[in-house]
């Protein structure tokens, strides 16, 4: 293994994802609300994260894509990437730190893994701004230093399941598919990296003392 790419929710970050995705939604309306008079739907926001995940183009990144969209829906006149990023710069949005623990022994091995110069990237399927991503790796104790590469809206032209999201990274880092193990907990979005070549890991597996490596891959 010359590189380890690990998912964020349900693997880095222990959280029960449906509730953390009702409480966001919460948030998110009640903060548009407040702040800008305008009543906002997740039914519009899911389907336009659906909508970049099956028509991406290569060319356009997930951030432009999906602002395209989601305006599209709204007869408001709103810059709705400052709207956005308000939100996720609010005390609103960092609230969300409560329903999430860190996995601290995948954390541990993630680090003893770029410690021992493996690359290492954070392959959090890219439906956030960079802005939020970062203040999700600062809630489990991380930051943009401890990864070569951390996925996001703004740098990341597929989503998972897309076999191309995964082809992406394995560009920017310049590591053949082949020789990247991927660590996640959803057999649709994250194990998708097998249809390139990349070696799929169950989080539980990991947990289970690391049988999937024989050379422990931190070495």
């Amino acid at each position: 293994m010359k590189a380890l790419l690990v998912d964020y929710d349900g693997t880095l970050a222990i959280v029960d994802e449906k509730e953390f995705a009702k409480t966001y939604f919460e948030y998110l309306r009640n903060f548009v609300e407040q702040n800008f008079s305008v009543t906002i739907s997740m039914k519009d926001i899911l389907e336009c994260v659906e909508h970049i995940t099956l028509f991406a183009d290569g060319r356009t990144n997930n951030y432009e894509r999906f602002l395209n969209c989601f305006k599209s829906r709204y007869d408001v006149f709103l810059d709705w990437k400052t709207v956005f990023d308000r939100f996720y710069g609010s005390e609103a949005f960092d609230r969300l730190k409560e329903l999430i623990r860190p996995n601290t022994s995948l954390i541990s091995y993630l680090k003893a893994c770029r410690s021992g110069g493996k690359k290492v990237v954070l392959a959090t399927n890219p439906v956030f701004p960079k802005k939020a991503i970062v203040k999700r790796m600062n809630w489990i104790g991380l930051n943009e230093s401890d990864f070569d590469l951390v996925t996001h809206m703004e740098n990341s032209h597929f989503c998972k399941p897309d076999p191309r999201y995964f082809l992406q990274i394995c560009s920017i880092i310049g590591v053949e598919p082949a020789d990247c193990v991927m660590i996640g907990n959803d057999d649709l979005f994250d194990k998708a990296c097998e249809k390139v070549s990349i070696k799929f890991v169950l989080v539980g597996e990991f947990h289970l003392g690391g049988d999937w490596d024989d050379s422990n891959a931190a070495e």
